[in-house]
Order: C-alpha cells, then structure tokens, then sequence
C-alpha cells in the first residue's frame, strides 16, 4: 500500500492559478507584440475595459499601477493611461520582467519591503517637514481608531506604510514600494480568507503599538530608532503568520488523524 502511494505521489505535479492581474499584464504584451498597441498610445479606460471584457475594476487598476511602476505606462490627470513612449523591445522585456516578479511568497515580499521602508524611514527622518510628520501621526490615530472598533482592513493599515514612503520624497522609492504593498495586499487578503476575519483583526490590533513607536521615532528623527521599530514591527507579522501556520498545521493533522481512525473504525 505505502509503496503504490509513493508512486501515485510521485505523479502529481504542483499547480499554480494565475493571477488575474498576471492575465491582464500577458495581454497588453501581445498587444503590443502584434501592433494592436504601439507606444505612445492612450489605454481605453478602466471603466470601459471592465464594461467590455467583464474584466474587474480592481484586476483592471492593479494591473495598470503594477506596469506604470515599471515605468511601462503612465498616467497623465484629466487625460487617460499611456503606453510610454520608448522602443517597443525596451517595452515588452519590460513587462517580462512584471510577469516574472516573484512575489507570491509573503516572506520574501516583506523581507524586501522592509528593506525599503527602512530606507524610506531614513529619508524622510532627513526630509520630511513637520507638517508632514504632524499628517503622517493623524493617519496613525485615524487607522488606531478604525481598529479599536473593528473597522479597518488591512488594506487601509497599509496607508501608514505607504505614507512613510511618500515622506521619503523619493518618487522611484515611493513607486517601488507602492508595488510592493499592492502585491502584500493581494496576497494578505488570501491569507485573509484561510483564517478569518477575526484572526486578522487580532492582528491590526497587535500593531497598533508597533505603529505609534515607528511614528514617535520618525517624529524625534532617530533614525536607529525608527529602523528598530520597523524591524519590531516585521517581526511581530511574520511571527504571526508562522503561529496562524502551526495552529491550522495541527487542525489538519487532528482532522486527518479523525477520517483514518473513522475508515480504520469502519473497516473501509
């Protein structure tokens, strides 16, 4: 039996579901390969894809923000969505590179980000006005709020991240960390979906803290410190999620445990 099992196993091949937005990223690229699209050109908007195609607004829009990340297309206000006026061979091995982003892996996205954001920290320690800083503490007690009563995602407590990159006054960095973040987001919201709401609130509630620490240090401009807090702060999550994997590691052994004792009971 264990050895017939071994060769049924030793069949299966891991399967990978594409992503949506990968799907939307492909097809702009054999526009372009085909001639469909050239660069320069204006996109149809996000609205009129969505009416067209079925495609999701939000697929649509991350799609998009991932490539002008890249420098593939630009956004220009009151007008529309372009491709970027450079060679089209520049344009497809760019999005190559899109498509290839490995970041299904929330702990090396993190670990990248954290990297990143510390950066970010350090520059806007340097850079940032008063003002600034006086918004970046508003946003820190508005999402404080929003979690004390339960009514926050983890979408908008990923604003506080993406402001310190604004802070930074580092457009490329700041780019480059949005992508980062949408990507989280992404993956978070399936974690999300593997362990429950409340379980994901209990940890927006455990970074409150972390956040009012990255946040005091940023507004006494130590720069070790706020690298400090931040580390904390990226440690606190993926101890979380390392807990959130042990504890549905042990459910699913206790339930697989109870169906072979349930056939051994059964003779089946």
């Amino acid at each position: 039996m264990a050895r017939r099992d071994n060769e049924v196993l030793k069949q299966f091949r891991s399967i990978e579901l594409e992503d949506p937005v990968d799907k939307v990223i492909q097809q702009i690229k054999e526009m372009l390969h085909s001639g469909v699209l050239k660069p320069g050109d204006r996109l149809p908007s996000e609205k009129r894809i969505e009416e067209e195609t079925g495609i999701s607004r939000g697929t649509i829009n991350r799609a998009f923000r991932r490539l002008e990340s890249f420098g593939v297309l630009r956004t220009v206000p009151q007008s529309g969505t372009y491709v970027a006026a450079i060679g089209l061979d520049a344009l497809e091995g760019l999005i190559s590179n899109v498509i290839r982003l490995e970041s299904r892996d929330l702990e090396a996205l993190d670990d990248i980000r954290f990297v990143l954001e510390a950066y970010a920290a350090e520059l806007a320690v340097e850079h940032a006005a008063d003002t600034e800083i006086h918004d970046l503490e508003q946003v820190h007690r508005t999402i404080k709020d929003k979690i004390s009563t339960g009514t926050i995602s983890f979408d908008e407590d990923q604003v506080l991240h993406l402001k310190i990159a604004e802070l930074s006054h580092n457009p490329a960095l700041k780019s480059f960390l949005t992508l980062l973040t949408s990507e989280a987001i992404g993956l978070f919201h399936e974690l999300e979906k593997n362990i429950g709401r409340e379980r994901v609130a209990e940890r927006l509630r455990e970074a409150i803290e972390e956040h009012e620490e990255i946040v005091s240090a940023l507004k006494r401009r130590d720069v070790q410190s706020v690298r400090e807090a931040l580390q904390r702060h990226y440690q606190s999550a993926r101890r979380f999620r390392e807990r959130v994997r042990d504890h549905n590691g042990r459910a699913s052994q206790r339930s697989s445990d109870e169906t072979e004792h349930d056939r051994d009971a059964t003779g089946t």
